[in-house]
């Protein structure tokens, strides 16, 4: 009788054991049921009914139903505990079912993509290191890269403005208008800029009032993050929603944070030593070369747009004599507030530059010689102004400006600087403030006395 037990008894143990493995903690439970009752049936059709007389025999056959039930569920229950310890729940399903993308979602596929996202960026970075805005082109990265790891939608990265009080979206970022900003030290969003703590919807551990501070913000968020370099916040990161369930892959996100994180801090080291190189030190303007590059960009697209454009070409007579004379300090912070007005008034996506130590050159986008006469006049008043401090400077700087617009023949770049340069030495030699293409003697004239109203640029 014992043999009629026991025989089949540990195969069918065995088969639970393997079968909870492979199907999880529920199914596994199912399939220990299931294999018990058949041992049961399978024992009385081998023995008989007379087996039910024997009460020892009833205990041995329940404990031995029991021990099977629950091997089906303990070896389930391992293997749960193993997949939530791994980022592979990525779309709640116990199987791995094809998650936003349309690929299996398991461990060696998270995995895949994070490494996948890796190698892109740098082929990202090196085709747009050297763009004039590579934020707007990182913006998209970043959604891509947000999406594919952890199916996030409605991802919105912000950059911290220069003064700490604002956030913009990262595609406009300092051109942005007052509109689109969003305030750095309110609500959910300034909790997470100032903490550097992320916050996750229905995360127990967080607490009430963060669900409160979230639920104050105009628009879903399951998700925040900061960018962090070191001690600095560079910026903040939403997403109004994740596919996936936040509680159950929270090593995940946390993954996705510190590789956005690296990528965003990789390509802000990346702009701050271009910047070192490309950029003058005293006035902060590109130099000559970097101005050429960057404005022959500008150019080809304006031409592919039939835009015209204006070259502009600004000299501050007197500024090489102060350095050559010693006054270093006076010519660096004569040269410094040039380039602060020159800054105000051009648009974000005109080009301006340092061309050597006295002249300054600026690529205005989208107008003709007339109303880039009307604009430079105006800015070439400001100037004029400026220069004129001579209690200030103790010295008489003259400023000559040359104008040349493009016309109907798109000329190259290089025509259009030397056309440039042309007038800014005829203006010299015929004594004049400024000289182009057009007549703007009068124009400079009123300007320069305050006559004229502002002509915004």
């Amino acid at each position: 009788m014992d043999l009629t037990l026991l025989l089949p008894w540990f195969p069918i143990v065995l088969a639970v054991g393997i079968g909870g493995r492979l199907l999880g903690q529920k199914r596994g439970l199912f399939l220990g049921i299931a294999c018990a009752l058949f041992w049961i049936v399978l024992v009385q059709a081998t023995a008989g009914y007379s087996i039910w007389q024997d009460y020892w025999i009833v205990a041995a056959m329940i404990a031995g139903a029991l021990a099977i039930v629950f091997m089906g569920s303990w070896t389930g229950e391992s293997l749960s505990h193993m997949a939530g310890s791994i980022p592979s729940a990525v779309v709640g399903s116990e199987n791995s079912e094809t998650g936003g993308s349309g690929v299996k979602a398991g461990p060696e596929a998270i995995v895949g993509r994070l490494s996948e996202s890796m190698e892109q960026f740098e082929e990202w970075l090196q085709e747009h290191k050297d763009d004039d805005n590579p934020w707007c082109a990182f913006d998209e990265f970043i959604r891509t890269v947000a999406h594919r790891c952890c199916t996030a939608t409605h991802v919105k990265p912000y950059r911290l403005l220069g003064e700490g009080e604002s956030l913009a979206p990262l595609r406009y970022g300092e051109e942005s208008s007052n509109e689109e900003r969003i305030p750095a030290r309110q609500g959910i969003i300034g909790y997470v800029v100032t903490t550097g703590r992320r916050f996750l919807a229905h995360d127990e551990t967080q607490g009430d009032h963060l669900a409160q501070l979230a639920a104050g913000f105009d628009g879903a968020l399951e998700w925040v993050f900061a960018i962090r370099k070191g001690n600095r916040r560079l910026g903040v990161v939403t997403v109004g929603r994740l596919e996936l369930p936040p509680e159950q892959n929270k090593p995940l996100l946390r993954a996705v944070e510190r590789l956005i994180n690296q990528f965003w801090c990789a390509l802000d080291e990346t702009i701050c030593g271009r910047s070192a190189v490309q950029n003058d030190p005293v006035s902060g303007l590109p130099t000559r070369p970097a101005f050429l590059r960057s404005a022959e960009r500008s150019l080809t697209r304006s031409y592919q747009q039939g835009e015209p454009v204006a070259m502009v070409v600004i000299a501050v007579e007197g500024l090489r004599e102060l350095s050559d004379s010693g006054r270093w300090e006076v010519a660096d912070e004569l040269a410094t507030e040039v380039s602060r007005v020159l800054r105000r008034k051009v648009r974000f996506d005109d080009r301006l530059g340092r061309f050597d130590d006295s002249q300054f050159i600026l690529l205005l986008r989208r107008v003709d010689s007339e109303l880039a006469t009307l604009i430079v006049s105006q800015l070439v008043g400001q100037l004029t102004r400026l220069c004129a401090d001579t209690e200030r400077w103790h010295a008489e700087p003259v400023v000559r400006c040359g104008l040349v617009g493009s016309g109907i023949e798109q000329p190259d770049l290089n025509t259009l600087v030397f056309r440039a340069l042309s007038q800014c030495r005829r203006a010299r030699m015929d004594d004049k403030t400024m000289s182009s293409d057009v007549s703007a003697e009068a124009v400079v004239a009123e300007v320069v006395s305050g006559a004229m109203p502002g002509v915004g640029a």
